[in-house]
């Protein structure tokens, strides 16, 4: 049965999609099974995976409020990872949930339609804590927070953690922050190195996961021609940190299996 990772900040542009949708290839490169989950009306992560969310038919919408099965709408592409989709229908249904049933395990149920197809489910997250991203979190099993490596970012994660707090106490008793993972790190500015010294001194309890996504364009370009950073011509240290997180997981996954 799979683990469910949520990636969730509710600051935009932190490097939630991106890493989501290469993490999530990187794990299929080690034989991982993997879903991966779109709850960003965005669409990003889906269009990441190679599909133009818009000329979709059916998406994880039509999951949520039609009940239509998730095996009936997830895709999957070359580079071995299964998709549940979104598209702008997406950004009305938290209204539509308001007076629903159990409006907050909505997509803990479509995942468990599907979870033991699977080693790992990631769930990309929208950027603002509402009720999809409490879905997203009463669903998981773990919390991996990208922080961009910019103030910002850090005052985000301030306001995630309260509300994972509340979603443990309220909702989902055994999740966990797995870890925050930084994200767009710049080692020539004196302003990133002092951000990565002050996750450490405002989260000590939390894990900060060695691997850090140092920024590069090629992050972009590799979006932008609907490909996984490991498939650019370039070789991209930012990358390597993708593939030594999997690992990471994996041991994890194995160790409390």
């Amino acid at each position: 049965m799979a683990v469910v990772y949520v990636l969730a900040n509710q600051k935009g542009g932190v490097g939630k999609t991106t890493s989501t949708y290469n993490l999530g290839v990187a794990l299929a490169d080690l034989g991982q099974r993997v879903l991966l989950v779109d709850l960003d009306p965005q669409g990003g992560l889906t269009f990441c995976a190679g599909y133009e969310p818009e000329d979709l038919e059916r998406t994880v919408y039509h999951c949520l409020l039609r009940n239509v099965p998730a095996r009936d709408v997830i895709l999957h592409n070359e580079f071995g990872v299964h998709i549940l989709p979104a598209n702008i229908d997406l950004s009305i249904a938290e209204f539509q949930l308001i007076n629903a049933p159990a409006r907050e395990r909505r997509i803990t149920k479509i995942i468990n339609e599907v979870r033991d197809d699977y080693d790992f489910v990631l769930i990309d997250s929208q950027p603002s804590l509402g009720l999809l991203t409490m879905n997203a979190m009463a669903a998981a099993d773990r919390v991996i927070i990208p922080v961009s490596c910019e103030y910002l970012s850090v005052r985000g994660t301030i306001a995630l953690l309260r509300l994972i707090g509340r979603v443990k106490g309220q909702l989902n008793s055994s999740l966990e922050v797995a870890g925050l993972l930084p994200t767009m790190f710049d080692s020539r500015t004196r302003h990133a190195r002092e951000i990565l010294q002050t996750l450490r001194e405002e989260f000590p309890k939390l894990r900060l996961y060695p691997h850090v996504v140092t920024r590069s364009i090629r992050f972009a370009e590799a979006a932008a021609a609907r490909v996984p950073i490991f498939e650019t011509k370039f070789q991209v240290p930012g990358a390597l940190a993708y593939r030594e997180l999997a690992r990471d997981l994996v041991k994890t996954f194995q160790e409390k299996d």
